[in-house]
């Protein structure tokens, strides 16, 4: 008897236990916190140097010689609404305007163990000087929403990119996602090297120019007009190339190890 009175009394002492454990318990929810930065460029700076963590990237063009960046920094996680608030004063960023360039650092000062909890979503506005773009981003995505003239070059790690228009050089690197180019020019030596992920390319090329795509694991579907002299060197499965009897003075270069490649006129 006293054995089945001991057990029950464990086994409540187990329930309770348990109750106490649940009430304590937080869901996983989120805070977040804004960030607004206007600077006045010198007529000198044209080029925007950028580095995100974690985030979504917006950008927009403007006739105003001001650049300005909006960010809402998120942080989600199983702790209290004190503790989050906490973990947001970690964000910083910080710019710095030297040697006709102005960088730009969105960064967190922690571990961040998955982007999809830790990251800031970003509105950058440049003006229209600005010619030149670099990118530095490790987890999130790009979009460029306007036309933006002039050069960009990304070193990506974990990053989806889609640029609605472009008119320069694409200098372009990433090791895991999809790049989109929906319309514009690309100027002579466009370079896109991706580990894992599809390139859509639309735009026109310059004359007697060369290109370079490169995907290990992904599809390439390139878009030219109809009427480009274009000369195709690729390397994997050719699904379709409708300048295969063009011929002319600008040169693909294409690779994919693990997809098809795609040459269409429009």
């Amino acid at each position: 008897m006293r054995r089945v009175i001991l057990f029950i009394l464990l086994f409540s002492l187990i329930i309770v236990s348990g109750c106490n454990e649940e009430k304590s318990a937080i869901p996983k929810h989120g805070a977040s916190m804004y960030d607004d930065l206007s600077i006045n460029l010198k007529k000198s700076t044209k080029t925007i140097d950028l580095f995100i963590d974690s985030g979504n990237l917006q950008i927009y063009c403007w006739d105003k010689k001001v650049i300005k960046l909006e960010a809402k920094h998120t942080i989600r996680d199983n702790k209290t609404n004190e503790e989050l608030e906490e973990m947001l004063k970690k964000y910083t960023i910080t710019s710095e305007e030297k040697d006709n360039t102005l960088f730009f650092k969105v960064e967190y000062d922690g571990k961040i163990k998955n982007p999809q909890d830790i990251y800031t979503d970003i509105k950058l506005t440049v003006p229209k000087q600005i010619n030149t773009l670099n990118i530095s981003h490790q987890y999130g995505s790009i979009i460029v929403r306007d036309r933006f003239e002039g050069d960009i070059t990304a070193d990506l790690d974990y990053v989806n990119s889609e640029i609605k228009a472009f008119k320069g050089q694409l200098i372009y690197e990433c090791d895991n996602g999809n790049l989109r180019v929906n319309s514009g020019k690309l100027s002579n030596q466009s370079y896109v090297d991706i580990n894992s992920g599809n390139i859509y390319i639309k735009a026109q090329c310059q004359e007697k120019s060369k290109y370079f795509f490169k995907t290990k694991t992904g599809n390439i579907d390139l878009h030219f007009p109809i009427d480009s002299g274009i000369k195709l060197n690729s390397t994997g499965t050719v699904n379709n190339n409708q300048f295969a009897e063009n011929g002319g003075d600008i040169e693909i270069e294409a690779i994919s190890k693990m997809g098809k490649i795609s040459l269409n006129g429009y």
